[in-house]
C-alpha cells in the first residue's frame, strides 16, 4: 500500500497540470506524460497482484477521462503518449485491464476502445480524422492486442466475449476505412484485426453494408506488392465472403484472384488462395457448376506456377478433399456414377459388370509403380514437366470433373482470350490437368484444344528450326530429365523454348492418349480442309477410295466448280464415259469395304494420282461463289440430276448406286458416330444446366421476394447466374484459317504418339485395334499433304508414318506399297528427313511384308515412268524439281534390268526436255539430275552403252548451243559437266571415239565455249574435256586442228586457261594416233620451247613434259630448235638442261 500511496501523490501534480484546460503549453503536457509514464512504469515493477488490483480503481477515478480528452489533442506527441501508457498498462496488468479498466465503463463517450476507433474513421470531408498514420498503426496494434488477449484468454466464455463486440459495428465501419489506407503496414495490421474478429458470428442485417464495403476495400488492396499484406488480405476474404451478403461478389472475387495469379505471388499467398477456394466450395451450399468451376480453376492456375513442389502437393490435396466431402454430400451419387460411365463406355460394348470395369480401370490408369517401357517414360515426363505428381486419380474426383467439365473448359477458354498476347505457357499445364482428371469424357473438347495448340504453335520461335523434328520425335521416347541436359548442345535450344515445346508436344499426346483416336483424327482433318461438316469431308474420303475412276473425276470437278458452268462440264464428262465405257463394265462396282491405299489396290490408288496431276497442269482458274449454309447440305449432289437425266441412263444409274452406297458407307462410318455422340451429350449437358439455374432462379425470388422488387431482382439475378455460352459460340467470334500445314502435320503425328503409348501400355495392350478404316484415314490425310508445296513439313509426316507402323505392326503387309510410296517421296529433300530413319522403317516394313525393298522401288519406277509424261508439269519448277527428285530417288534404288527394260520412256522423257523451250531453272535442273545420274557408276553403264550416244548427241549438245545472257551461260555449264562426265566414268561405247562426225561436231562445240572470254570456267571445262577425248580420237587431222587450236591458247593471259591447255596438249602427244610431219614439227616446237620459259613453272612444268614425248618423234628438228631458243626464267633454264643431258 505505500507504494500505491506514494503514487497516488505524486501523480496528482502531473493530472492537474493535464486536466487544466488553461495550460497549453505542449512541453508541459508532454513532461507530465512523461512523468505519469516513468511512475507507472516503476509501479509495476515493484508491485504485488493486490496493488494491482488497487491501481485500477485509482486508473479510472484519476487517469481514464484524462487520457480519454488526450487521445483527441491536437499534439501528436500527446496522442501517442496516451497509447504508450496503455501498452504499457496492457502489458503489466493482464486480463485486469479487460476486465477492471476497459470495459468497465461501456457509454460510447466514456470507453476508451470507442474513442480510439473513433479517430481512425472520417470526417465530413471524408478524411480520417487521425492523421498521423504511425498513430493509426498504434491504434490498430493496441485494438488487435487486447482483442488477441481477450480471445485467448476467454474462448470458452462468450458472455465475457460480448463486451468486444458491443462496438463491433463501429470497429468494422473503422476497419473499412482503413483497408482503403496506402500505409501497407498498417493495411496489414487491419487485416490481421479483421481476421481476429471473427465475424462469421456476427451476422446481423444491420452490418450487411459494412460487410459489402469491407469486400470492396478488400479486393481493392490486393494490388499491393508485398505478399504478407496480400496473404493477411486473403484471410480476411476467405470469411467475408462466406457471409450471405456477399455471396453476389463471388464472382468478382474470382477474378481478382485470377489477376492476382499473374503477379509475382509467394507459396504463402497461394496456399491461402487455395485454403479460401476450399473454404467458399465446401461451406457455400448453392454453389452452381459454373462457380465451382471458376474456383477449380484457380487452383489450376497456382498448380501451373513455379512454385514449391510442396505448394502443388497442397493445390491437388485440396482438390481431393472437396472431391471427397461433395461426393460423400451427394445423394444421388450412384445415379451420377452411372450417367458418366454411360458416357465413357458408350463407345464400347461393356458387358453386365460395366461399373467394376470402369472402376478397376480407372484405379490403374495413373499408377505409375506398374508400368513399363514408353508407358513408364510417358507419364513420368508429364510429372516432370508440368512439375505436378498424379500417381493416382480416385473416382470421387473423376466423377467432380465429369460433373463441371463443360462449365471448366468454358472458364479456361475464356482465360485464354483474356491471354490472347501474353504467354499463356500455363494453360498447358491447366489443359493437362483438366484432361487427366476428367479422362476420356472430355473428347467433346478436342477442337477447341488442337484449335489453341495450333495458335501456340504459331508463335513458337523455334517452330521452323532445323532440331524441332528430332526433339519433338524424342520427348515421347526418351526421360525428360535426360533431355534436359543436353537441350543446347544436341538441338541448340534453350531451356525456356525446351520447356515450352515439351508442354506443347505433351498435351497433343495426352489428347491421342486419353481420347477416341477417330475423333482426335477427324478433328485434324476439319483443320486441313478447313471444312467442319464431317459428312462433306467423308465424302471426298470414299470418292477417294472408289476405283471407278470416271465416276471419281465426275464428283471431284462438281465439288470443285460449285454449279458453275454445268452443262459444259457434265456434257464434256459424259462424252469421256461414253468412250471409256468400251472398256470398263459399269456394272462391276468396287466392294466397298475396300480401300484404294491396300496393296491390291495401290496401281488404282497411282493411277488417280498421275491422273490428279495431269489435271491440275491443264485446270482453269474458276472463281466460285459462296454458297449460303442452306446451300451447302447438298453441294455435293448437285448436279447429279443432269447426269441422270442424260441419254446414256446406265451412266446415270450406276452413279446414283455409287452416291447411295456412299450415303451408306457414311452412316456406319465410326467418324459419324462419335460426332452424333458429341452433339447429343453437349445438348444434355446445357440442358441439365438450365433446368438447374431456374430451380436455383424460382428459390433465391421466393427468398428474397419481401424485399426486394422486381427491378432488384433481375439485378441479382444477372450477378448470380454467369451465363456459359455453348461453344459454338465462342467459335463464332474466334474463326481460325488454319495455312500452317506443317503445325497440323505435328499435332497428327504426336496424337498418333499418344494412341501409340495407350495401345501398348500395360492396361491397354489387349483392348484397342486401330480401326482400318481410321489406317485409312490416316493415310488419305498424308496423301492429301505430301506435296511438294510441304515439303518442310516432311518430317512430321516421317513422325506419323513411324507411329503408325509401329501401331498396326502385321497389319503394314497390307498396306507396304503406300508405306514404300510415301517413303520414296520422303525422301526427295534430304534436308528434311533424315535417310538413315527412312531406311530404318524400310526394313521394318520388310519385316513385316516379307518383301524386299528393292521390288518396290522397281514397281514404283515401272508406274512413274510409263506416266512421266502426264506426271510432271514442264511448266512449274517446284512441280518439276519434285517430280525430277522422285525419279532420281528411283533410278539409284531400281535394279539394272528394269533399267534398261525400260529405257525407252526414260529416253522419251530426256527427248521431251529438248523439244520444248523450258525455262532456264528447269533446264537447270534437268541437267543437275542427269549429271548425278551418269555419275553414279552403279546399274548405269549398260544404259549408257546403249543410250549414251544419243544422250550426247541429241540432248546435251543442243543444250550447249551458244546464246547470250547469264542463264545461258548456266545452262551451258551445266551440260559441259554432264559431257565431262560421260567421258570420265568411261559410261559410253568406244566406239563413239570413230564416230568422226560426232568427235568433230563435239569438239566445234567445246572450241566455241573456249572463245566465250566471258565465262572462264567454261573454257577450263571446255578444254579438260577436250583433253580427255582427244586421247582416244583416232583420226590424225581432228588431233592435228585440236593441236593448232590449243598451241594458239597458249598465249592466253589466264593463267588457269594456260594451265589446262598444257595438259590438254600433254594429252595429245600422248595419243598414238598422234602423226606429225617435219613442217609440222618445225612450226610447233619453236612455239612449246618459247612458251616453256612462262612465268609460270607449273605451265613449264607440263610442257616440259610434252616435249619429253616430242624428242621422240622428230629428234633433230626437236636439237635444233632447243639449241636456237633461249630462257630467262630459272625453272625454264632448268626444265630445258634436263631435255639436254637426255638427248
Amino acid at each position: 500500500m505505500k507504494i500505491y500511496d506514494s503514487l497516488h501523490k505524486t501523480i496528482n501534480d502531473h493530472l492537474h497540470i493535464l486536466n487544466d484546460r488553461k495550460v497549453l503549453d505542449r512541453e508541459k503536457k508532454m513532461n507530465s506524460l512523461n512523468n505519469i509514464y516513468d511512475m507507472i512504469s516503476n509501479f509495476f515493477n515493484s508491485s504485488n497482484n493486490e496493488e494491482k488490483e488497487n491501481f485500477c480503481t485509482f486508473f479510472l477515478e484519476n487517469l481514464y477521462d484524462p487520457l480519454n480528452i488526450l487521445i483527441n489533442d491536437e499534439f501528436d506527441e500527446c496522442r501517442i503518449f496516451v497509447l504508450k501508457i496503455y501498452f504499457l498498462i496492457e502489458k503489466n496488468l493482464n486480463n485486469l485491464l479487460l476486465d477492471n479498466i476497459l470495459f468497465k465503463k461501456l457509454k460510447n463517450e466514456d470507453n476508451f476502445v470507442f474513442i480510439c476507433t473513433s479517430r481512425l474513421k472520417e470526417d465530413e470531408n471524408n478524411k480520417i480524422i487521425e492523421e498521423k498514420e504511425d498513430i493509426r498503426l498504434k491504434i490498430v496494434q493496441f485494438l488487435y492486442t487486447i482483442l488477441s488477449r481477450h480471445k485467448n484468454m476467454y474462448q470458452q466464455s462468450p458472455t465475457i466475449i460480448l463486451n468486444i463486440f458491443i462496438y463491433l459495428e463501429h470497429i468494422l465501419s473503422a476497419l473499412s476505412i482503413l483497408l482503403k489506407d496506402p500505409y501497407p503496414l498498417l493495411k496489414k495490421q487491419t487485416c490481421q484485426l479483421l481476421y481476429e474478429l471473427n465475424i462469421q458470428k456476427e451476422t446481423k442485417e444491420e452490418y450487411n453494408k459494412i460487410y459489402k464495403d469491407i469486400l470492396t476495400n478488400l479486393l481493392g488492396s490486393l494490388h499491393v506488392r508485398k505478399n504478407d499484406t496480400r496473404e493477411a488480405i486473403i484471410k480476411c476474404l476467405k470469411i467475408i465472403t462466406c457471409l450471405k451478403t456477399n455471396r453476389n461478389s463471388l464472382h468478382n472475387v474470382i477474378e481478382c484472384f485470377k489477376k492476382l495469379c499473374k503477379t509475382n505471388i509467394s507459396n504463402n499467398v497461394i496456399l491461402e488462395m487455395i485454403n479460401c477456394i476450399e473454404m467458399w466450395i465446401l461451406n457455400i451450399k448453392d454453389l452452381n457448376n459454373v462457380e465451382k468451376a471458376k474456383l477449380i480453376f484457380i487452383i489450376f492456375l497456382c498448380m501451373n506456377l513455379k512454385i514449391v513442389p510442396c505448394t502443388i502437393k497442397r493445390c491437388y490435396d485440396v482438390i481431393e478433399n472437396i472431391c471427397n466431402d461433395l461426393y460423400k454430400q451427394n445423394t444421388n451419387n450412384r445415379d451420377h456414377l452411372k450417367n458418366n460411365e454411360h458416357i465413357l463406355y458408350t463407345f464400347k460394348n461393356c458387358g453386365k459388370n460395366e461399373k467394376n470395369n470402369y472402376e478397376e480401370e480407372y484405379n490403374n490408369l495413373l499408377n505409375i509403380e506398374k508400368m513399363e517401357d514408353i508407358y513408364d517414360i510417358f507419364f513420368k515426363n508429364i510429372n516432370y514437366i508440368f512439375t505436378f505428381s498424379l500417381n493416382k486419380i480416385s473416382n470421387s474426383v473423376h466423377n467432380f470433373f465429369c460433373e463441371i467439365k463443360k462449365e471448366l473448359y468454358y472458364e479456361i477458354i475464356s482465360y485464354e482470350k483474356s491471354c490472347l498476347f501474353d504467354s499463356n505457357e500455363e494453360l498447358f499445364g491447366i489443359i493437362t490437368l483438366f484432361l487427366l482428371l476428367t479422362h476420356k469424357n472430355s473428347f467433346y473438347f478436342i477442337k477447341h484444344i488442337l484449335s489453341f495448340i495450333y495458335k501456340s504453335y504459331i508463335s513458337f520461335k523455334y517452330l521452323n528450326y532445323p532440331s524441332t523434328p528430332l526433339l519433338i520425335d524424342d520427348l515421347l521416347f526418351v526421360l525428360h530429365e535426360n533431355i534436359k541436359n543436353q537441350h543446347e548442345q544436341n538441338y541448340s535450344y534453350q531451356y525456356e523454348s525446351f520447356l515450352y515445346l515439351s508442354k506443347q508436344v505433351y498435351v497433343i499426346l495426352i489428347c491421342g492418349y486419353l481420347m477416341p483416336i477417330e475423333l482426335c483424327i477427324m478433328e485434324i482433318a476439319k483443320m486441313i480442309f478447313d471444312e467442319n461438316d464431317v459428312e462433306r469431308i467423308l465424302t471426298k474420303f470414299y470418292l477417294f477410295n472408289d476405283k471407278n475412276e470416271n465416276y471419281k473425276e465426275f464428283s471431284s470437278n462438281i465439288i470443285e466448280t460449285k454449279n458453275y458452268y454445268i452443262e459444259e462440264m457434265n456434257e464434256k464428262f459424259v462424252q469421256e464415259k461414253k468412250i471409256n465405257n468400251k472398256h470398263n463394265n459399269y456394272n462391276n462396282i468396287n466392294n466397298n469395304n475396300e480401300y484404294i491405299f491396300l496393296n491390291k489396290n495401290f496401281q488404282t490408288y497411282l493411277q488417280k494420282c498421275y491422273n490428279d496431276l495431269r489435271k491440275q497442269a491443264n485446270q482453269p482458274f474458276i472463281i466460285e461463289r459462296p454458297c449460303s449454309d442452306k446451300e451447302k447440305k447438298h453441294e455435293f449432289y448437285s448436279n447429279d440430276h443432269l447426269l441422270l437425266h442424260n441419254k446414256n441412263n446406265d451412266i446415270g444409274n450406276n452413279t446414283n448406286i455409287i452416291i447411295n452406297k456412299i450415303d451408306e458407307r457414311k452412316l456406319n462410318s465410326i467418324f459419324f458416330q462419335y460426332n452424333n455422340v458429341e452433339d447429343k451429350n453437349i445438348k444434355q449437358t446445357d440442358e441439365k444446366n438450365i433446368k438447374q439455374t431456374d430451380e436455383k432462379n424460382i428459390k433465391l425470388n421466393d427468398e428474397k421476394n419481401i424485399k426486394l422488387n422486381d427491378e432488384k431482382n433481375i439485378k441479382l439475378n444477372d450477378e448470380k447466374n454467369i451465363i456459359c455460352y455453348p461453344l459454338n459460340e465462342y467459335d463464332k467470334n474466334t474463326s481460325i484459317i488454319y495455312q500452317n500445314k506443317k503445325i497440323l502435320l505435328i499435332i497428327l503425328s504426336q496424337i498418333l504418339g499418344g494412341y501409340y503409348v495407350k495401345k501398348y501400355s500395360q492396361n491397354n495392350k489387349k483392348e484397342h485395334v486401330f480401326n482400318e478404316e481410321c489406317i485409312n484415314f490416316v493415310f488419305y490425310l498424308i496423301h492429301e499433304n505430301i506435296i511438294y508445296e510441304n515439303n518442310d513439313s516432311y518430317p512430321y509426316i516421317l513422325i506419323t508414318l513411324k507411329h503408325v507402323i509401329h501401331i498396326i505392326e502385321k497389319e503394314c503387309k497390307k498396306y507396304t506399297n503406300i508405306l514404300f510410296h510415301f517413303l520414296i517421296i520422303l525422301q526427295t529433300n534430304p534436308n528434311f528427313c533424315s535417310h538413315s530413319q527412312i531406311n530404318n522403317l524400310m526394313e521394318e516394313i520388310e519385316k513385316y511384308g516379307e518383301t524386299k525393298k528393292i521390288y518396290f522401288y522397281n514397281y514404283e519406277y515401272y508406274y512413274f515412268i510409263k506416266n512421266i509424261n502426264n506426271i510432271i508439269n514442264l511448266n512449274d519448277f517446284d512441280n518439276f524439281k519434285y517430280h525430277i527428285d522422285i525419279l532420281n530417288i528411283l533410278l539409284c534404288n531400281i535394279s539394272n534390268d528394269i533399267l534398261n527394260k525400260y529405257s525407252k520412256e526414260l529416253m522419251n522423257f530426256f527427248y521431251l526436255i529438248i523439244n520444248k523451250e523450258l525455262n532456264s531453272l528447269i533446264k537447270l535442273e534437268f541437267l543437275l539430275f542427269l549429271n548425278l545420274f551418269i555419275s553414279r557408276k552403279k546399274n548405269v553403264s549398260t544404259f549408257f552403252f546403249k543410250n549414251g550416244k544419243d544422250i550426247l548427241k541429241n540432248i546435251l549438245l543442243p543444250l550447249c548451243t551458244w546464246k547470250t545472257g547469264l542463264s545461258e551461260a548456266q545452262t551451258r555449264k551445266s551440260v559441259l559437266f554432264c559431257i565431262r562426265e560421260l567421258f570420265i566414268n568411261n559410261v559410253l561405247h568406244v566406239d563413239i571415239f570413230k564416230n568422226n562426225i560426232l568427235i568433230q561436231n563435239l569438239i566445234c562445240v567445246l572450241k566455241s565455249q573456249i572463245d566465250d572470254t566471258w565465262n572462264h570456267e567454261n573454257r577450263e571445262i571446255s578444254i579438260y574435256i577436250c583433253s580427255y577425248i582427244v586421247k582416244y580420237v583416232t583420226n590424225n587431222n581432228i588431233i592435228l586442228d585440236l593441236l593448232d587450236y590449243l598451241i594458239k591458247l597458249l598465249d592466253d593471259s589466264n593463267i588457269s586457261i594456260r594451265i589446262c591447255t598444257t595438259t590438254g596438249i600433254h594429252s595429245i602427244f600422248q595419243n598414238k594416233n598422234l602423226v606429225l610431219s617435219k613442217e609440222k614439227c618445225e612450226h610447233i616446237f619453236p612455239l612449246l620451247f618459247l612458251h616453256m620459259d612462262d612465268d609460270y613453272e607449273d605451265v613449264s612444268k607440263n610442257i616440259f613434259y610434252i616435249l619429253k614425248i616430242a624428242k621422240g618423234i622428230d629428234k633433230d628438228i626437236f636439237i635444233k630448235h632447243a639449241k636456237n631458243s633461249s630462257e630467262c626464267s630459272h625453272h625454264a633454264k632448268s626444265y630445258k638442261n634436263l631435255l639436254m643431258n637426255e638427248v
